[in-house]
């Protein structure tokens, strides 16, 4: 028993920062966070988020552009854009850009 609690305390250690967000706050075991980047103020009619994902910091993917995010909603005027964070165990992260606008 006691080993196992030595080996899981041992993979948190050791596996703690190697999927991370890379902005904002970090929790060792958990993180989920929200950052406004922009906002102009004003009324937005789209929205369109993506993320890129990264396990163990070993395989990292996604596209999370802006100009991806853009021409997939067709937003010509961004509004308002937030980046979203999630982090658990540095086993799994991600980083998403949500963005708001008008054609």
């Amino acid at each position: 028993m006691i080993s196992h609690i030595l080996v899981f305390l041992f993979s948190i250690l050791f596996f703690g920062n190697c999927a991370s967000p890379g902005f904002g706050p970090k929790g060792f075991i958990y993180t989920k966070t929200k950052i406004g980047i922009f906002g102009t103020g004003e009324s937005s009619k789209r929205r369109a988020t993506s993320c890129v994902h990264s396990v163990l910091g070993l395989f990292s993917f996604g596209n999370a552009s802006l100009e991806f995010l853009k021409s997939r909603s067709k937003i010509q005027n961004v509004t308002e854009t937030n980046w979203t964070t999630f982090a658990i165990l540095g086993m799994y992260a991600n980083l998403c850009v949500e963005i708001s606008g008008n054609e």
